[in-house]
């Protein structure tokens, strides 16, 4: 029974996993498909070149990428997937930005009404909360690799870069640019560094601090969010305490 009970816990293991990889292509895929619509170059399209970066580092299969390309131009049969931005606050009224593609905007802003209204948060109008967000580009540069001296010329090439802000915690420096410039900054970092990733976020000007309680009640509702197929990007204003 011990060998039955061991066997049926790494079934059930490896079916989260599973399920965890299928959701995050899946998001990928809508991703592709609504970036390509806009413009279907990467070379012209900074944006849809740094998903397809994200979608092969999560080890997407070529197929998927160029299936979902295939799709965004119309030369494949598929379903209308509208881009959305949603706008709500959380616990304490942590102010929260949700990017989602949805073949039904009507089934995403009921989903997404109840989950805020299950962590006690609400969802607002267009533009409740967008005041408190800048459209930036990131790049994530992984300093796990190396040594103190190497982490140091990493930060003065971020600097040669055109990085306008630097942050460094657990072993990643991310640098801030304007989203015009994510691309070239990017492309410099990968001359000096072996992992780089870039991504457009919203990132906040100003925070809402808290920890314990209202640490964890922000997570849940995040945690929440993260699940529906959906969402494709959450961006919010919570800092912990240290």
């Amino acid at each position: 029974m011990a060998g039955h009970s061991k066997w049926s816990n790494i079934k059930h293991r490896k079916a989260r996993q599973d399920k965890k990889r299928a959701k995050k292509f899946s998001k990928l895929v809508q991703e592709i498909i609504v970036e390509a619509r806009k413009n279907p170059d990467p070379d012209d399209n900074p944006t849809l070149a740094s998903v397809i970066e994200r979608a092969k580092d999560a080890d997407m299969p070529k197929e998927n990428i160029e299936r979902a390309l295939k799709k965004a131009k119309g030369e494949l049969e598929g379903q209308n997937v509208q881009q959305m931005v949603y706008e709500g606050y959380g616990p304490n009224g942590v102010a929260v930005m949700i990017k989602a593609e949805t073949d039904n905007r009507n089934r995403t802003s009921t989903d997404l009404k109840n989950i805020f209204d299950r962590h006690g948060g609400e969802l607002g109008d267009e533009g409740c909360v967008r005041w408190i967000f800048n459209r930036k580009g990131i790049v994530s540069v992984d300093l796990s690799p190396l040594n103190d001296e190497d982490t140091e010329e990493i930060q003065l090439e971020a600097i040669e870069a055109g990085a306008e802000e630097i942050d460094e915690d657990d072993l990643v420096i991310r640098l801030y640019c304007e989203p015009d410039d994510l691309r070239s900054v990017a492309s410099h970092m990968e001359e000096v560094a072996a992992d780089v990733s870039r991504e457009l976020v919203m990132a906040p000007g100003k925070f809402v601090e808290g920890n314990g309680d209202l640490r964890d009640k922000v997570q849940s509702l995040i945690d929440e969010l993260e699940e529906n197929q959906d969402i494709t990007s959450i961006f919010h204003n919570f800092k912990p305490l240290l």
